[in-house]
């Protein structure tokens, strides 16, 4: 399947490798979604002629979730064009969040359709109904599901090709039309024996399935709506590309923002004080461009200068260490300064990167304690220690 999936986007998309132009991507769904509308109406023909004329309301329900397939299509197509279009004064970081605003939409669709079918199989239940189907329809019933999953396939792995979830829920949706009348075919053969009453409780699992459908694919969508935080992964490549050009001594306060395939990424690199402006300067652009080549976007470097020749400079930061090695919730610290010409009497600012699932109140009474510890130690020393944002990542290094 895979190979026919290349051979047919070689055939049909121009510069199809180019899948971060949103042109490119927006010609990927264009593809999936008509191939889906045009097959789709036809099993839709096939199923609701079928399911008219032996009056089975699993077949019908059948055949309104694979129409839905179509709907959602159409939606997928109308989101890539959309999505594709360039940034405007009112939305300056573009329009690819509408990929999974289509996606969304999808999922509504799914849910409304669901919960009609709902209600037919229920009635269908308490007052069921005859249901006679031949061989030959219940053959061509069966022949559906393959050609469904064929679709599933074929969408998932365009979704894989350029990373899109909407082509990846509309792939799921072409799967829970084909489970579904994988139950239909069951409530076809058990009405040949009289069991009249299994093609509205099948109409209900069909319900059901489109019910978990709809979920599944708007819990996929409500992330990268809301803002999903970055992987790890991500994170730790980002500080791993800063931290090997010469001259950064340690990163912190990573923010990466994502709009559909536009990145906003903005980190902190801890250098030397004694370096000049200029050399400084340099040293940031080069950290941006690389990281902007290697994961894409527009990268903000933003430089904290670091005073490591305080002479109570390592005596701190061997406190703070066995301090914060000591708590569970403090998985890093970092721009450790030193403000001050006297050697005791001075302030120590620092910042400290906490567990994910730390709240407001620990977090003030872990600083409290780290405070408390510190002042035990160097009693004339004031300490300024602020915790880092939960959008902001500091991974230990």
């Amino acid at each position: 399947m895979q190979r026919f999936t290349r051979w047919i986007v070689t055939k049909f998309i121009k510069n199809h490798q180019n899948i971060n132009d949103l042109d490119i991507r927006a010609r990927y769904g264009s593809l999936e979604g008509w191939v889906s509308i045009v097959i789709n109406i036809v099993l839709f023909a096939i199923k609701i002629i079928a399911g008219l004329s032996i009056n089975s309301v699993a077949l019908i329900a059948d055949a309104v979730h694979t129409l839905s397939d179509s709907v959602t299509s159409i939606v997928v197509i109308i989101g890539f064009k959309m999505a594709k279009k360039p940034p405007d004064k009112k939305h300056p970081f573009g329009h690819g969040r509408m990929e999974p605003v289509a996606t969304l939409i999808v999922s509504v669709l799914l849910f409304i359709a669901g919960v009609e079918l709902l209600q037919q199989s229920v009635h269908n239940i308490i007052h069921p109904q005859t249901v006679t189907a031949s061989t030959g329809i219940i053959l061509i019933i069966t022949g559906t599901i393959f050609i469904k999953e064929l679709m599933a396939r074929f969408s998932f792995e365009l979704g894989d090709i350029i990373d899109s979830k909407t082509l990846k829920a509309d792939a799921l949706h072409h799967r829970s039309d084909g489970i579904s009348t994988v139950l239909v075919v069951v409530a076809l053969i058990a009405s040949r024996f009289g069991y009249n009453s299994i093609d509205g409780i099948m109409g209900a699992f069909v319900a059901l399935i489109i019910f978990y459908s709809a979920y599944i694919i708007g819990k996929e969508t409500l992330d990268p709506l809301l803002g999903e935080a970055p992987s790890k992964e991500t994170i730790r490549e980002i500080q791993e590309l800063a931290r090997a050009h010469s001259g950064v001594l340690g990163v912190h306060d990573i923010i990466f923002n994502r709009y559909g395939r536009t990145s906003i990424i903005s980190l902190h690199i801890e250098v030397s004080d004694k370096e000049s402006a200029f050399k400084l300067h340099e040293l940031a652009e080069a950290v941006e461009e690389e990281i902007g080549r290697k994961i894409g976007g527009t990268v903000i470097v933003h430089v904290d200068p670091i005073n490591k020749e305080h002479p109570r400079y390592e005596a701190v930061a061997r406190t703070i260490e066995e301090i914060i090695s000591k708590d569970g919730k403090i998985e890093s610290y970092h721009d450790l300064r030193i403000v001050g010409r006297d050697a005791d009497k001075c302030n120590v600012v620092f910042d400290i990167a906490l567990a994910e699932d730390t709240d407001e109140q620990e977090i003030y009474d872990i600083i409290d304690s780290v405070q408390a510890q510190f002042k035990n130690i160097f009693p004339q020393m004031k300490t300024v220690i602020m915790a880092d944002l939960k959008y902001t990542y500091s991974l230990s290094e």
